[in-house]
């Protein structure tokens, strides 16, 4: 039987929450009720306690100071808070206190009362077991008896990742299991017979593993294997689904990061071209090549925010707005999601001024041709006499298709390698000005400030102040 304690200044909140909710169905008794946290303190001194409801805002002493204070007193002591906020941040903040639940008061009636009372008992019966497992810590050096493991990996540990966890356990009968393990944090493993399990409605964010070859291994040995995993293949594994998924034990330590500095390098010059956005075929396969790369997530990010840098410099005029990468990515879902925007975005944008596939692949054949030979002298004339255009509807073309002029293209293109040299060699100033197809060297740097605002050297200087994107 769960002895309840409310604690809430109006009395008539405290008698509705006695008289309303069904507690003997639920194996639960109100042993006291208090109006205060400082008179809450006092009843804790002599009466066992096993759940606080809590009214956060109160005279004398409100929920949160009760909270902190009675933490270190009562460690076995649950709380759920009663208050009269919906709004996430303030739910988030609850939450972080400590508090396995929260009850809106205004809501009150509105409420399945069974349904709170059974999250609740869920809740405290899930945390009690894993006080019992974190007080046997030998639990960690014991061998895995068994041939298969279940994991729940999760992406992040938000109030509502949590949240199915706790639904997750309850709809598959799994509250009360004892051989729950929470084997690293975010991620917890369990043994089943089970093939299928009942997954809620909301199971963002969460992978379930079904994880083979695990017998003799210890504990703590899968707690590393794990590990490892989450910390780089699980970015690209998961996806948002509600299924299981299957792993042999040697393959959560595979090192993924294979990929050489010429493949990566390529890569990036798919990406930074722009060519698959005029090719949807081109752009499917450039995103799996992506993907399956398994890059290093700072790799990754430097790809991604050079792309941001191009098309910003190509279409943030003619889209009337820039290009924003996110501070992060939790999975590849998400960097996909944003790869499929920019297509999106700036099809809709080319959509406008569409010409031929003829004429937008000779243009685009121009500008692969500029890519890879930024070091040669350009002759505009000879460029559009090869794409069988004459050289004022080339200019134009070229314009409409990649979003600037030929000749800023080719500046572009060619400072844009500058910038790389400049942070990755030690090239002189004037070997890099040769390198890119500049002869004199005091030219090259007026056209490298006038499109950088720096100096050649200037820039370079800036490698070691780590402020200077590289495009």
């Amino acid at each position: 039987m769960l002895k309840i304690l409310i604690i809430d200044d109006d009395i008539i909140t405290r008698k509705g929450i006695q008289s309303l909710m069904p507690w003997d169905k639920h194996d639960m008794q109100i042993v006291g009720e208090a109006s205060n946290g400082k008179k809450a303190l006092e009843f804790l001194c002599s009466n066992e306690v096993d759940l606080a409801l809590v009214d956060l805002d109160m005279p004398i002493m409100n929920g949160i100071t009760f909270i902190s204070k009675a933490r270190s007193l009562y460690p076995n002591l649950n709380y759920v808070v009663l208050t009269v906020h919906t709004e996430f941040e303030y739910i988030q903040k609850v939450l972080r206190l400590g508090a396995i639940d929260y009850i809106v008061k205004t809501h009150f009636d509105q409420e399945d009362f069974d349904s709170i009372l059974e999250r609740i008992k869920a809740s405290i019966s899930k945390k009690n077991s894993s006080i019992q497992k974190s007080s046997n810590p030998k639990w960690k050096e014991s061998k895995i008896l068994y041939s298969n493991i279940y994991a729940l990996v999760t992406v992040g540990m938000e109030p509502e990742t949590d949240e199915s966890i706790f639904q997750f356990w309850e709809l598959n009968e799994l509250v009360d299991f004892q051989d729950i393990y929470e084997i690293i944090p975010g991620v917890w493993v369990f043994t089943d017979n089970r093939h299928e399990f009942v997954f809620p409605e909301n199971f963002s964010n969460i992978m379930l593993l079904r994880i083979s070859d695990v017998n003799d291994l210890t504990y703590t040995q899968l707690g590393k294997l794990l590990r490892n995993y989450k910390n780089d293949q699980f970015f690209y594994d998961y996806q948002p689904v509600r299924k299981i998924n299957h792993k042999r034990a040697y393959e959560l330590q595979e090192n993924i990061y294979i990929i050489d500095n010429t493949t990566f390098e390529t890569l990036k010059r798919d990406w930074v071209s722009l060519n698959w956005i005029h090719e949807n075929e081109l752009f499917d396969k450039i995103k799996l090549d992506l993907k399956n790369s398994k890059l290093k997530f700072s790799q990754l990010y430097h790809l991604l925010l050079t792309l941001e840098n191009v098309w910003n410099t190509s279409y943030s005029k003619m889209a009337g707005q820039t290009l924003e990468l996110p501070s992060s990515f939790q999975h590849w879902s998400e960097v996909e999601n944003w790869l499929i925007q920019i297509y999106e975005k700036t099809d809709l944008i080319d959509s406008k001024n569409r010409y031929p596939s003829e004429i937008t692949k000779s243009i685009l054949l121009a500008k692969q041709y500029i890519d890879t030979h930024f070091f040669l002298p350009i002759d505009t004339t000879e460029i559009a006499r090869n794409a069988h255009m004459s050289y004022t509807y080339f200019s134009r073309c070229f314009h409409d298709i990649v979003g600037i002029s030929f000749s800023n293209y080719c500046t572009q293109s060619r400072i844009n390698q500058a910038k790389e040299y400049l942070l990755l060699t030690s090239n002189s100033i004037q070997q890099i000005a040769f390198d890119v197809g500049y002869k004199d060297e005091k030219y090259f740097s007026r056209i490298f400030k006038k499109n950088t605002g720096l100096t050649p050297s200037s820039y370079r200087k800036s490698k070691s102040e780590g402020v200077i994107d590289m495009y």
